[in-house]
């Protein structure tokens, strides 16, 4: 698989938290979910990580942050309590993004993250700055070029591409920052194109041997929420 030819790669994971429907359905109708927890790893063009972005979010249209949640990020109440709020955070995200003032394009393990992005600043109502615009039309689905990568229709979960690659979990799964290094790790793993085709064969008979199920925490909420709008 080819790189882009780009001076700075951005891979990033959101944790999230459903908004509260019953108390706040006019927000819902605009963003079901909304960002609890930022994590980003930012590598230089040789890809050797240079960088990280973690940030807990304080959610505003929920008190309480949900058993499912919690369980699977271990993120409590108390966690975010005292975080910031999602516009400092965000802006904080889109600056070290472009700090150094060298292009870039940023990668996701699905779409979702993406989409609750886009559904959040209209929540919101954050100023789509030409900085923000750069990063929504720099961003791409690192799962979905994986999938398309190794010859596979259906989705494929980060852990379980992880190991079918032969490469070790590095840190806690569900943990924004660890979630975005290990799709850092991918993406370089696949960026030599040649010993990556290589590979492709024992990754799809592994991922065959047996049954897996995407793990991600936006596999386990209402992905409908997160439908770009149409341009």
């Amino acid at each position: 698989m080819d790189k882009v030819n780009d001076n700075r790669y951005v891979f990033v994971d959101f944790e999230m938290q459903p908004v509260d429907h019953r108390d706040h359905p006019d927000e819902w109708s605009i963003a079901r979910h909304e960002i609890i927890e930022f994590g980003a790893v930012m590598l230089d063009k040789n890809l050797k990580e240079i960088s990280e972005f973690q940030s807990y979010v304080k959610p505003r249209y929920s008190e309480k942050i949900q058993e499912t949640v919690e369980a699977m990020t271990g993120i409590t109440a108390e966690t975010v309590s005292d975080a910031a709020d999602f516009s400092e955070v965000f802006n904080k995200f889109v600056k070290w993004c472009s700090s150094d003032g060298l292009t870039y394009c940023v990668y996701a393990w699905s779409g979702a993250d993406k989409g609750q992005l886009v559904h959040e600043i209209a929540l919101k109502q954050i100023e789509k700055t030409p900085e923000v615009n750069y990063m929504l039309s720099h961003w791409f689905d690192f799962q979905k070029i994986f999938t398309k990568t190794i010859g596979r229709r259906l989705a494929v979960s980060l852990d379980k591409a992880v190991e079918a690659c032969g490469l070790d979990f590095e840190g806690q799964m569900h943990d924004a920052l660890w979630d975005a290094r290990n799709t850092s790790n991918l993406f370089r793993l696949t960026s030599d194109r040649d010993s990556f085709k290589k590979r492709i064969p024992g990754i799809k008979r592994e991922l065959d041997s047996k049954e897996h199920f995407t793990t991600s925490l936006g596999d386990l909420v209402d992905m409908s929420g997160f439908n770009l709008p149409k341009q």
